[in-house]
């Protein structure tokens, strides 16, 4: 997508910083050379860029596991790179989120650990969030992760699941009932009165939590791509600015400054970018981490 519109004679152009959030039906690789990839439009449903990235993910995530279980259940010892990776996103999902934020101690000194069953369904979270990240680094594909209408469908997701995980675990009563804060006042009818109204407020609150979490975990993902992004487009825009005869001459500023401003702005792009490829891993890891918490509190509420 174009991240600048047409201008008439004498109007400012409009420059869009979040055109790497933005879905099309195309994608467009030089925008000075027009260089444009028509995606097709199949039985009336158009196919968009933002399908083709997460279609790519969601493949290469599908592919990565099911090789991976394949390798995992023959019971040989890991072979090469590629399978020790795998196998140390795995473990490292199971023993530094699943376990943590799910394990359940009894009170009696046993730990059940609840965490293991939900190692696939947060392993399957982490590295599809990882590669969709990972593509939007990529120059002229668009970042699907900088979107909050995808993030709030992994957000959905994650928000059906939980519930069902909650209610699975204490039935459909026991679950509502968690929700229900105790709160027991000694005294006459007038305290009696207060609790009630104290337990309603309170209750209101608990009811908002679940879509308060879904909707913080969703504006997370999308914040934080998005502004690794913006940064980077502003930087190079820099460039752009600098090289227009019309702009040095407004503000009277000497050619010389092209000189200076590019190198230093290709630089601390280069640097951005390596850092937005730790970001790229510590977001999808954050998002996981938030999943497994949100899930053990269903299945294990407080109160």
């Amino acid at each position: 997508m174009s991240n600048a519109r047409t201008v008439a004679p004498g109007e400012k152009p409009f420059v869009d910083f979040t055109a790497e959030a933005q879905d099309a039906d195309h994608f467009l690789f030089f925008e000075s050379l027009n260089l444009e990839l028509k995606l097709p439009n199949i039985a009336g449903w158009q196919v968009t860029k933002f399908h083709v990235l997460l279609g790519v993910a969601a493949i290469v995530t599908a592919t990565v596991l099911v090789w991976l279980g394949r390798r995992m259940r023959s019971g040989a010892p890991p072979r090469g790179v590629a399978q020790g990776a795998a196998e140390s996103i795995v473990y490292f999902v199971r023993d530094q989120i699943a376990r943590p934020a799910i394990d359940h101690d009894d009170g009696h000194g046993h730990v059940h650990h609840d965490g293991d069953k939900f190692v696939p369904f947060l392993t399957t979270t982490f590295l599809f969030i990882l590669v969709a990240n990972l593509l939007g680094k990529i120059p002229f594909l668009g970042s699907p992760t900088a979107s909050i209408a995808v993030t709030a469908a992994l957000s959905l997701v994650v928000f059906l699941y939980t519930h069902y995980s909650g209610v699975r675990q204490n039935g459909l009563a026991g679950y509502l009932k968690s929700y229900v804060p105790h709160i027991h006042l000694e005294g006459g009818v007038g305290f009696k009165i207060f609790g009630l109204a104290l337990t309603l407020l309170m209750l209101g609150l608990e009811l908002l939590t679940p879509f308060i979490r879904a909707f913080v975990l969703a504006v997370r993902l999308f914040a934080n791509m998005l502004a690794g992004h913006v940064a980077v487009f502003v930087l190079l825009f820099f460039i752009q600015m600098v090289a227009r005869e019309d702009w040095l001459a407004y503000n009277n500023a000497p050619r010389a400054l092209y000189y200076a401003v590019a190198p230093l702005s290709v630089v601390i792009v280069t640097g951005l970018s390596l850092l937005e490829l730790l970001v790229a891993g510590l977001q999808a890891f954050i998002f996981t981490l938030l999943t497994a918490i949100f899930i053990g509190l269903a299945r294990h509420p407080a109160h």
